[in-house]
């Protein structure tokens, strides 16, 4: 997490990488460092929960991370109502993730545990 002395930069989006349960119940999404469902709409969380959101954020930052229209993108987008409410998570957005994969700007975003957050080619 980033202080928010620096929330309001152009160049950086703090984000939540979460992961579409591809296995489960349709639209059940999980941290990625975690085991938790999660139900952005709902308000209040659970010590389990801020700590498995916590541990699966991250910092995205243009250029040198994402090309900044993905920034913009994701700076645009509304914080979710589950996020809002917890001191920890007030300026994050949600990153649900497919396969590892996330479109964003025209853009595919990958995660994977060892290399982290990275476009389409960067590797």
């Amino acid at each position: 997490m980033i202080d928010d002395e620096y929330d309001d930069l152009d160049t950086v989006v703090e984000v939540v990488l979460l992961r579409a349960d591809e296995n489960g119940s349709a639209g059940r999404i999980i941290p990625v460092r975690g085991l938790t469902s999660i139900d952005l709409t709902a308000t209040g969380l659970t010590a389990t929960a801020v700590r498995e959101l916590t541990d699966s954020s991250t910092v995205l930052s243009a250029p040198d991370g994402v090309p900044s229209e993905v920034v913009h993108v994701l700076r645009a987008a509304p914080v979710p109502p589950l996020f809002a409410g917890s001191s920890w998570l007030r300026h994050h957005r949600p990153l649900v993730l497919r396969n590892g994969r996330c479109p964003v700007a025209g853009h595919i975003l990958n995660y994977e545990p060892e290399s982290g957050v990275y476009v389409d080619g960067d590797l």
